[in-house]
């Protein structure tokens, strides 16, 4: 459009998957190693993920650039499971669990790239966003029978918790603002000052329906066929009552706000040294609202307030044109997340594990250092070696607890804690189209906990590393013509065994056992608007095995397996 140039992107996908689980199971253990919750189950899931992007650039002229962004996804799932297996009080149960997900993320980006001055020396950049979250829980349904001693099923009715309906709803809203200056003093140098803002602000409810069955009392012959006695009529007949439940302590709303403002600069003292500097303040307030046991609505507040600096340091030295170095060092904080800090508690099945986050949690701050030695080859072919070490001042770990007989897991700061270790990189194109990519590390972690805690190990390997990790990709790209591609890519992954959850008043640490992974997957351009994906998930179809241990017997027992079975999704996207 005269000197103005006008760009449009748009693109659509859908893709459809399944997902079968069978002869899982899952135990909770006490001390002592005693079997609390038994149960075994087979899960049936559906999953439709919907996706679209939309893009608007508009160049006034060569130096000012505005963007457009627009995305949006939807994803799916539907969950079918049966479970058989014996409580902590002895009883022989078979559960009956449908349960759905849907996951919403819409995302507006408005941004701009405006420079001036001789040689563009001067460089302005600033954006915008907003984005919606939702993830809504429509209707969970769950009914519970007990066997009898004729082998018989019936309704269980301990107590509510047995049939019921769950609907909960999340909605988080997140605003985002940038705006930046660079200057130029020669041309490899340059000084920037910028300045970000956050707010993230979300709001939980959840509500339940009990259903009062000790007036019927039915003999199951199906267990799929609850239309059978759960019904409209037995309720107008008042052989059922039916219990609207929604607490305040069900409900929870969550808020971080980050003002934060940054200084770096580029530049080479010698020809073959880079020296990236760079200074951040950022202000943060973070803050959770939610009733205790019996409170009113929101009574209670819990705020995270922190006013922080993060220094940072990277130099990169040109050995000659294809051997390089590089180190760093920063300092970077974890914030905990809304989840782990909203005292919220979530249970999605009976006898299953709950989780509930801890107010009390503070910022964990991680203290990193970095050597890399790389090596770079004709093709893109690519060598490095890279030693790191990282102090983690007060980490934020996930714990299990016991509470009622069911698994509770929650989250709590350690004193301190370090991670050391060493990886090897390497990307080789092997021959036309034909590459190949690889990496493995190794590392060593230790925490220090608190003197006279409640947990069981007083010092262990961080919860969540895995000392070895190892991945590798094999892909085959031609081309044929200008718009035809096929992407094939086999990708595998070694996860070590790590630490799953902290045990804490006499539990053992739960271990997620070493795992191999391999997935497949293909594209295929058919012109310059569509595109066909094949996916293929987990042909190894291994189990994923949890052990704890038995601090008593110094033995390990397994507490939960299962297999995710080897999942296939096909998608076709369009581009415009």
């Amino acid at each position: 459009i005269g000197n103005q140039t006008l760009s449009l992107l748009a693109s659509f996908s859908a893709s459809n998957g399944y997902q079968n689980m069978e002869d899982a199971f899952y135990k909770t253990l006490e001390a002592t190693g005693t079997v609390q919750d038994d149960f075994s189950y087979d899960s049936f899931a559906q999953e439709l993920k919907l996706a679209a992007l939309g893009y608007l650039g508009y160049t006034l002229r060569r130096s000012d650039r505005i963007g457009y962004t627009f995305f949006y996804a939807r994803n799916a799932i539907d969950t079918y499971q049966r479970r058989e297996g014996t409580d902590a009080e002895g009883h022989e149960l078979t559960g009956s669990n449908n349960i759905m997900h849907i996951y919403t993320l819409q995302n507006h980006q408005l941004n701009g790239i405006h420079n001036f001055g001789e040689s563009d020396r001067w460089q302005l950049t600033w954006g915008g966003s907003y984005s919606k979250t939702g993830s809504e829980e429509p209707d969970r349904r769950q009914v519970m029978y007990v066997k009898d001693n004729d082998g018989s099923l019936r309704l269980f009715k301990l107590n509510r918790q047995e049939t019921m309906r769950y609907f909960g709803s999340l909605d988080e809203e997140e605003w985002n603002a940038n705006l930046a200056m660079r200057w130029k003093w020669n041309d490899t140098s340059h000084l920037k000052l910028g300045f970000n803002y956050k707010d993230k602000n979300r709001d939980y409810s959840a509500t339940r329906f009990y259903y009062n069955l000790n007036k019927l009392d039915p003999v199951i012959t199906d267990i799929y066929n609850t239309d059978g006695f759960l019904n409209q009529q037995n309720i107008a007949d008042g052989q059922i009552m039916v219990q609207r439940v929604m607490q305040p302590k069900d409900s929870y709303r969550a808020g971080n706000e980050i003002y934060s403002a940054y200084l770096l600069t580029d530049f080479y003292p010698t020809e073959a040294l880079l020296v990236n500097l760079g200074l951040r303040y950022e202000m943060s307030k973070q803050w959770v609202r939610y009733a205790s046991d019996g409170g009113d609505w929101y009574s209670r507040r819990r705020n995270l307030d922190k006013n922080d600096l993060f220094p940072a340091l990277n130099l990169k030295y040109a050995v000659n044109p294809t051997n390089s170095i590089r180190f760093s060092a920063s300092r970077t904080v974890t914030r905990p997340s809304f989840i782990e800090m909203a005292p919220f508690l979530y249970q999605e099945s009976y006898g299953s594990a709950q989780i509930r986050g801890n107010e009390e949690l503070q910022n964990g701050y991680n203290y990193n250092f970095d050597l890399r030695y790389e090596r770079f080859g004709k093709d893109g072919d690519m060598l490095s070696v890279t030693g790191y070490f990282k102090y983690l001042d007060s980490p934020i770990e996930r714990i299990q607890d016991l509470q009622g007989g069911a698994t509770l897991h929650s989250f709590k700061n350690a004193d301190n804690g370090m991670a050391a270790g060493v990886e090897l990189e390497m990307r080789k194109r092997l021959v036309k189209d034909l590459r190949l990519g690889a990496n493995i590390s190794y590392m060593y972690t230790n925490v220090k906990l608190p003197q006279g805690g409640a947990y069981t190990n007083k010092e262990r390997s961080l919860q969540g590393a895995s000392p070895i990790l190892a991945n590798a990709d094999l892909t085959y790209s031609p081309r044929f013509g200008e718009d035809r591609q096929l992407n094939l890519a086999l990708l595998y992954n070694l996860q070590g065994s790590r630490i799953h959850a902290v045990g804490v008043s006499g539990l053992g640490d739960v271990r997620q056992q070493t795992l191999h992974t391999l997935n497949f997957s293909a594209g295929y351009s058919l012109n310059k608007h569509f595109n066909l994906k094949l996916q293929v998930n987990d042909l190894l179809n291994r189990d994923v095995i949890f052990k704890q241990d038995v601090p008593t017997t110094g033995q390990e027992m397994e507490v939960e397996r299962y297999r995710k079975g080897t999942n296939f999704e096909v998608g076709i996207s369009y581009n415009l």
